[in-house]
């Protein structure tokens, strides 16, 4: 098989199963795990995959507008935050990331529920105006519309400051293998952070998210304490998660 029909191939793979391994596809063409890897680091460079250890995963696709990723699977995401908000304890301190997930989530999170919340964006902290019973820290930092979110040193710094009983953490791509990602390099350091001044890490995602890799990692796999999902998400990738130490939820 010629190099130009390989890669075909492993496009079309990564189209209709968002990731490669190696050694499959060494078997399945008949040559070396070596010509594979090169195989992959041009379609790497080219933007067709992100590779990982002993593979490749389709990239993530390129972030849409705050305002529209509001509306955009909306009743899924109603779903997963109703699933989400079990996690809550009375008088936790929780990180809400920026994301539609997580505006769902602060939307979502019982009256009744005394906690602080601290978060990067504003619609969040909006969202929990006339919630009695939150105490909303709202975090500085430069303001991204396209994100609707803040951040920046100043976002990190004050992050540092705290530390929380959980995370819900926006994530724009997540795999077993590489972890949760993001696509915006600023953003995924407010990540890191948040993660780091957690005590339980959780993500609730769309299954539109999973088994992607962006550019800029913000947790591996093992940090993941929960995982909150649809039934319709691959069910191999959540034995993966499982198998690292994730609680996966089913948002029925």
């Amino acid at each position: 098989m010629l190099t130009d029909e390989r890669h075909d191939v492993i496009r079309a793979l990564l189209l209709s199963d968002g990731r490669v391994v190696a050694n499959d596809l060494a078997a399945r063409f008949g040559v070396s795990e070596d010509t594979v890897r090169r195989d992959l680091r041009e379609l790497a460079k080219a933007g067709y995959c992100r590779r990982v250890h002993g593979g490749a995963l389709a990239p993530a696709p390129v972030a849409m507008p705050i305002s529209a990723r509001l509306e955009k699977d909306a009743d899924a995401k109603t779903r997963l935050a109703a699933e989400a908000v079990k996690l809550l304890q009375p008088r936790h301190t929780v990180f809400i990331d920026a994301g539609s997930t997580n505006y769902a989530i602060a939307r979502t999170i019982p009256r009744q529920l005394e906690l602080t919340v601290v978060t990067n964006a504003p619609a969040i902290a909006a969202a929990l105006a006339d919630h009695e019973r939150a105490t909303v820290i709202m975090l500085g930092g430069i303001y991204k519309g396209s994100l609707g979110s803040v951040g920046g040193n100043a976002t990190v710094q004050a992050v540092e400051a705290i530390y929380a009983d959980l995370v819900f953490l926006g994530s724009c791509a997540i795999d077993a293998s590489f972890g949760v990602s993001a696509l915006d390099a600023v953003e995924a350091e407010v990540k890191r952070a948040m993660v780091m001044q957690s005590r339980a890490v959780a993500v609730a995602a769309t299954t539109d998210k999973l088994g992607l890799a962006a550019p800029f990692r913000v947790a591996r796999p093992s940090s993941l304490t929960h995982l909150v999902v649809e039934p319709t998400a691959d069910g191999a990738l959540l034995d993966d998660f499982a198998a690292q130490g994730t609680a996966v939820h089913l948002a029925l």
